[in-house]
This record gives C-alpha cells, structure tokens and sequence, in this order.
C-alpha cells in the first residue's frame, strides 16, 4: 500500500471540499432551473447538457475526494492507536507472545470496524476511494488471517495444558466451563487469566471479521447471511479433541473399538468385523451421548461456559465499536455504510447466540463421517440378498431415528421449545436424510418392515383383549371395565412413534411416502378391528337373557354399553391421535405442504366413531326399546288417546279407576321402556365420573362415548314423542285435555332422565314444549289464540287459524314468533304451534 501523506490536515481540507461540492450543486440546480422551458430553447439544448454533465462529473469527484479524505482520517487515526498500543505493551511485557497477539488482534479489530463503516466503496474500483478501501481490505484479510493462526495455537497449547483429559470425563470439562466463567476470572487470574483472554481474542476476531464478509455479501431474500461453509473457530477448537477421539476409537484400522486381534486367524478377524459393524451404530451414537452429557461437553462447556463468555465479548465488541465509530468518523455522512454496531447485534442473533447448536451440527457431522467411512448400510452382509441376518440394518436404521430425535430435543429445550427461525448452516446433519432417504429401495424395505410389525402389535393385542367372552358381562367385573381399549393405547403409541420418525425427514416427499405406507396401513387395520369388535358387541346388544329376569338382563345391558362406551372413545381417541401425529415442519423445510394425504384417514376414523354411535342408538331404541320394552304399542296407541273424547272413556271396558286426586303416573306401557332407558343412561354417568377420576391429557376426550351416547338417544327417543306430537301423518285430528295431560307427564318424565345431557335444543326439548302446549288448560290456551287472532286482525270466534295469514307479512310472522318465544314455546316453530291450538278442542 502506498505511503499515507500525514502531514495534511484532514479537517481542513474536508471542510474546503465540502464547501467546493456545495458551489458546484448550487450551479447545477441553477441551470437546471433555466432549462425548463425546453421548447422555446431548442438550439442551446445540447450546449446546456455538456454543461450539466460536466458539474455532475465535478460533483462526483468533490464526493469522492471528500469520502477518500474521510477514509484516510479513519486511517491514520488507527495507525496513531496502534503506534501507541504498541509502545505501551512494550513498556510492560517485552517480547510476550500474548502481548503480540493482543497488539495484533487490537489492529485487526480496528481495521476491520473501519472497512465495516466503509463498506459502501468495497465494489467502487474506478475511484481513489475505492481503490483505497480494496488495498486496507487486502491489509485486513492478511492480518487476520496471521492472527487468526496465532490465537488457535494459542488457545490449542492453552487447552491441552489446563484440561488434557477433555472429553474423557466431567472434570475435565468442568476446569473449561469455570475458566470460562465471567464470575471465576478474578479468581484464576494467575494460572488461567492468559487463556481465557486468548479465548476472547479468538472470538472478538472472528465477530469483526463475520461482520466484514456479511457487509460484503449479497442480500438473500431481503437478509445477508454468511457462507454456507462458515466456520465458528471457537467451537471448532472445543470441537477438536471430541474428532481425535472419535478417529482413534470409530476409524483406526489397528486401533480402539475396532481392534481385531492379531493373533487370531482370518476368518476370526472377518467375524470379529463384521460383529462391529453388526453393533456400530449402537456404540458411535452412545458414546457421542456420553461425552456430551454424562462428560459435560454440551451440558456444561457449551451451555454453562462457552455461551455466556459469547455473549459477554460480543458485548464488549459492540462497545468498542461505537466508541470506535464516534472517534473516527462523522456519524451523520450522507455516504457511510452499515453501522457497525447492527452488523454485529445481527450476527448474534443469527450465529452467536446459537454456539451450542453448531456444536450438536459439527457432533453430527462427526458421526456421519464415521458411518461413511465404515460404510454403514452399504456392506452387503447387512442389506440385500445376501443378508444373513435383517434385524441388523433394522437395529441400525433405528438408531439413527433415536440420534436425530437426540439432537432435534436438546435444540428444542435449548431454544425453549421453538426451533424455528435458525438458519439452516446451523442445524444438525440428519442421519436419516444422509443414510436412508437417498436409497428409495432401502427406505421402501424399512417402511414395510415397519407397517408388517405395527400390524402384527395391534393383531396381538386385539386377540387378547378385544372380543371378551359373555363371564366379562358379570357384575363383578362391570366396574373394572375400561374406558378405551389397550389397543387404542397401543395404536396411540404407535402413532405417535410414527409421527417422530417422520418428523426426522427433513424431505417432504419422505415424510408423505412414511404416512402412505406406514401411519395409513396402521390407522387401517386398527378401524377393521374395532369394526370386528362392533360386530361382536352388536350381537351381544342383542342377546336375549336366557334367565327373563330383569336384574340379570340389567347387569348385561350396563356391562354391554359399557363395552359400547369403551370403543367409540376409543375411536375418537385415535383420531385425535392420528391429528396429533401429523406431520411438522422445522426450521430447515420451507415447502408448502399439499394436500395431506392423512385427512382421508382421518375422516375415516371419526366418520367411523360416529357411525357405531349411530348404530349403538339404532339398535337400542328401534329392537330393544321399540320392540321388546313396547314402545312402539305406546307410539301407535297415543295419538287415539290423546283424541279420544273423554265422554268415551266411561265406555271402555277394564277402564281403570281415576284416583280421586286426579295424580297422574306414567302410561303402563312405558315402564319397560323407561327402565332400560334409565339403565342405559346410568351406566353413561358411570362412565362419565370414572373420566372425573382421571389425571390425564386424554380426559376431555374420553367423555365422548358417554356424551354422544346420552345425546343421541335424547335425539332418538325425542322424535318419537315430537312425532306423536306434532302428528305429520294426521293419526291425532283432535286433541283432549286430559289425553294431553298424559302425554305431557309422560313425556316429562323421559325428559327427566336426559338432564346430564350436553345436547341443546333438539327433538327431546320440542316434544316437552310441544306436550306443554297440547295440555295447556282453556283459559291460557284462549288467551293466546286469541292474541295470534288479534294479529292478524282476524275474529276471534272463527274456527281455525291459518299460518298462510302470518307468512303473507314478515313482521307479523315475527311478532307471533316473538309471542310463542314468551310464552316458553319457542323451540316449537309458528306452524306448528298453529296447528297444535287448532286441533285442541
């Protein structure tokens, strides 16, 4: 680089520049204002173009020499500091090779926060400027790359004196996360203070020197970011005894784990390899876990020592940099580039902030590199046809699942449970996309593998407790009926290994090939099991009890929908299970899933639950209450009831006596009816408080067999009173008070039975409404005849009255709505209750 002309004054002559740039701006903005007339100056158009070429030429070299001027300030400035940080340090430590290292790294600091301020000029080569700022970066690369060696071997010499024995043990890492430890560097001070400052200088010239390359990049996506082959030198130094270990145990030929003894013959040598290939896997995967928990290297040097001095030295740094920048630069020019100080906050929350993240990513490089070098999964003893044993490749393609789910939760716990947002440089080598993803034939074999033996699971474990035989039904084995089947647990569990071993494939194609041939065929044959276990339970719903009695014939019922209960819970359990297990995109996939190709079995699944809802309800309201508990004689004989005139019933013959109370009970023929009913519902609230007693996630869910039961039969058995009600097949052409009297109370005392219902208004509330308006005593059903009457200005004394009045006038319609609503009737729509007042006598 060319001398530098100390003996000008740099103020001065910025200040003449300055001034010289104003003049020739103040010109050209006034011959641009003579221009404006363009048409009725055409002959001196070209000659006032020269001219305005010419002062924007001279503008832009004043700006130059101005920015050159300002540069060679920051220069000097920098050469006076380094003159007298040199002289200080030789006072004190002459000749000490910390004392070398620390005038150098000051420099390079210095000189590269100059560049970061500069950085505008860094593609500008036509200029003085810029060809100054391209020389003092040539300057900078080769000082930081001399200094850069020196502090490594520095830190290298450091690390094998204080702490030989890392990784082998937690002492060892113990001594490195105290003498990293801001809260100990006044007590070590005396033997450790030289490390630890080598360490700062270490990380302080590459901070400086990440913030020059990221001004000098790109702009991706509207972000700079460093390159893909950035390397953090202060891990990699506490990266580098975990690799020579790792060499002399996983990759020498005569040497650690691997040794194959020499006295033995050859065939015993190829046994004994191929035994560690059988079993490599297992042992790289346990002992990289060792060193980093059990021997502190992650738990202890990175999170509790290598962190914290990061972010104290990035601190430091932004300190100095602003100071720096105010001493040497005007921080208003128009021309500066980036401030130091957002560079570098930037790289902390990109790179620094995730030291212990690039440690697990280079961990996992380091056994990739291993597995490849002993070639995992490509030795033909292991895979294809002549594969003398499966479970091998099996055992070892489970292994890398369990490692990368290793990695994936320690990045979670380390970033409080959102991985997102890292940049993807930094995040681990998956061992799944490395070894498995690529070999599409592999990766087909291994999900049959897995489909075959989920399948076989759930086989085993319906056969053993699925299809029970009729002694389950006893009463004494009734309270220890579950409330989901084993299987369900065990397909939620499956469901849910399924969706961490998906969730290990970072391609998007892998993931969707996973739940297509392995979480789709589970969810399969777990719904054709239960569908068999729907089949069996149904026909038991249906067996008669050969006793005839109703005790015993009670026991079996609430032991039979209890089994009804267990499996639609069971049902809609998986399904949330199935939701659960879909799959999730980390911070490395930034595709747009498509379709799921998990919803049509999802849908299936519910669709399924709520099917043998609907059948458990069909089956006990249409054969066992409608047939065997008579409801069907009460269903045909009420409506003739309800219009029989009351002079008539003196008549009949076996009439039964009146009490003189005029105390109504339930109809004769629903007592069969209601007791099953009652039953039913009892053994649902059983049901319902053994999910009370839970303390589990899973107990919102497992209300649903209960309530969707008690629901539907409210649904069902309310149709069958709104349909005698409302009369849609015209059986009731008159309704009587005390026929209606009846039916109220009867309908009531259904009503009573469905109070822990969580249904709201359905068929059940508007056949009570409806039953309440039918017995409704003359003066109050007069007085709202004859107020609907009144709207429709109509005579009170005719005969009928007719919705067609009300519908030919929306607000008419929706005062005669409004006035049913007071009433208590609202559930019941205006045609309705027309025709209920019409027909009551």
């Amino acid at each position: 680089m060319d001398p530098i002309d100390t003996a000008i004054d740099p103020a001065a002559e910025l200040a003449k520049a300055q001034s010289h740039l104003d003049h020739l701006i103040q010109l050209q903005q006034k011959k641009e204002a003579e221009a404006t007339d363009e048409k009725s100056h055409e002959n001196n158009t070209a000659a006032k173009d020269d001219e305005a070429t010419l002062l924007y030429k001279r503008a832009v070299e004043a700006q130059d020499d101005i920015q050159f001027i300002q540069l060679q300030r920051a220069v000097i400035t920098l050469v006076n500091n380094t003159v007298k940080s040199s002289q200080r340090d030789g006072t004190v430590n002459e000749g000490g090779a910390e004392a070398a290292l620390s005038t150098a790294k000051d420099q390079c600091i210095s000189l590269g926060l100059i560049l970061i301020r500069h950085a505008n000029h860094h593609r500008n080569n036509n200029t003085k400027t810029g060809q100054l700022y391209a020389k003092m970066l040539a300057w900078y690369t080769n000082l930081h790359k001399d200094t850069r060696q020196m502090t490594c071997h520095l830190f290298r010499a450091h690390l094998q004196k204080e702490a030989p024995e890392y990784p082998s043990n937690l002492q060892s890492s113990t001594v490195i996360a105290d003498t990293f430890s801001p809260s100990s560097a006044k007590q070590q001070q005396q033997q450790q203070g030289s490390w630890l400052e080598v360490t700062k200088y270490l990380i302080e010239i590459q901070i400086v020197h990440d913030a020059v390359q990221m001004v000098q990049s790109q702009p991706i996506d509207g972000k700079k970011h460093l390159s893909p082959q950035w390397r953090f030198d202060f891990v990699d130094e506490l990266c580098r005894p975990i690799a020579e270990r790792l060499r002399y145990h996983f990759l020498g030929e005569q040497s650690g784990l691997f040794t194959a003894s020499s006295t033995s013959s050859s065939g015993g040598v190829e046994s004994d390899k191929v035994s560690t290939m059988d079993r490599l896997p297992e042992w790289l995967f346990r002992y990289l876990r060792e060193i980093m928990d059990n021997h502190g290297a992650y738990s202890v040097v990175m999170i509790e020592g290598a962190q914290p001095l990061i972010d104290a030295v990035v601190d430091s740094v932004l300190v100095r940099a602003q100071c720096l920048t105010a001493a040497v630069d005007d921080s208003n020019a128009s021309d500066a580039g980036p401030s130091a100080r957002d560079v570098i906050i930037q790289l902390k929350q990109m790179y620094y902030g995730l030291s212990s993240i690039y440690f697990l990513r280079e961990i996992s490089r380091m056994a990739r590199h291993a597995l490849r070098a002993n070639s995992f999964l490509n030795h033909p003893d292991m895979v294809g046809s002549e594969c003398r044993d499966r479970n091998i490749a099996l055992r070892g393609i489970e292994q890398l699942f369990l490692f990368d789910d290793l990695l994936k939760k320690k990045i979670e716990s380390d970033q409080e449970g959102d991985p997102f947002g890292i940049d993807p440089i930094l995040y681990p080598v998956r061992m799944t996309d490395t070894f498995l993803t690529p070999r599409e034939d592999l990766l087909l074999w291994w999900m049959g593998d897995e489909r075959d033996m989920a399948i076989v699971r759930l086989q085993k474990c319906a056969a053993s407790t699925l299809s029970q035989t009729e002694d389950d039904s006893s009463p004494t084995n009734t309270a220890n009926k579950q409330l989901c089947p084993p299987i369900t647990d065990l397909c939620a569990a499956l469901l849910h290994s399924s969706r961490s071993k998906a969730n290990s494939f970072s391609d998007l194609r892998s993931q969707q090939m996973y739940a297509a041939n392995v979480v789709a065929p589970i969810c399969s044959e777990y719904l054709e099991l239960m569908h068999g276990e729907a089949t069996f339970l149904r026909q038991r719903l249906l067996a008669r009890d050969a006793k005839k009695s109703y005790s015993g014939s009670d026991e079996m019922l609430t032991a039979n929908v209890l089994e009804w209960i267990s499996l639609i819970s069971g049902v809609h359990v998986a399904g949330h299970a199935v939701l659960r297990s879909q799959i999730t995109h980390d911070a490395e996939s930034a595709q747009i899933r498509p379709d799921n190709p998990m919803d049509g079995v999802i849908k299936s699944i519910f669709a399924f639950g709520d099917a043998m809802v609907d059948e458990f309800v069909t089956i006990f309201v249409e054969q066992i209450m409608m047939e065997r508990a008579k409801l069907a004689v009460y269903t045909m004989r009420a409506p003739f009831l309800i219009s029989e005139h009351p002079h008539e019933q003196h008549e009949r013959r076996g009439q039964r006596e009146k009490d003189v109370k005029n105390t109504l009970t339930l109809s004769p023929d629903l007592n069969d009816s209601i007791h099953v009913l009652s039953v039913t519902l009892k053994a649902c609230q059983t049901a319902a408080a053994k999910v009370d007693s839970m303390d589990s996630r899973t107990a919102e869910m497992m209300y649903f067999g209960s309530q969707s039961i008690e629901n539907s039969l409210s649904h069902a058995v309310g149709c069958k009173f709104l349909d005698i009600g409302l009369d849609p097949m015209g059986m009731c052409p008159e309704i009587y008070l005390e026929g209606a009297k009846q039916f109220c109370h009867d309908v009531c005392s259904f009503k009573h039975l469905f109070q822990h219902t969580t249904l709201g208004e359905g068929p059940m509330e508007r056949a009570v409404a409806a039953s309440r308006l039918m017995s409704l005593d003359e003066s109050p059903l007069t007085a709202l005849r004859d107020a609907l009457c009144a709207l429709i200005s109509s005579d009170t004394g005719s005969e009928a009255l007719f919705i067609s009045d009300f519908a030919a006038d929306s607000r008419l319609l929706q005062e005669a709505e409004s006035m049913l609503n007071a009433k208590g009737f609202g559930s019941l729509a205006l045609e309705e209750a027309v025709s209920i007042i019409n027909r009551r006598c």
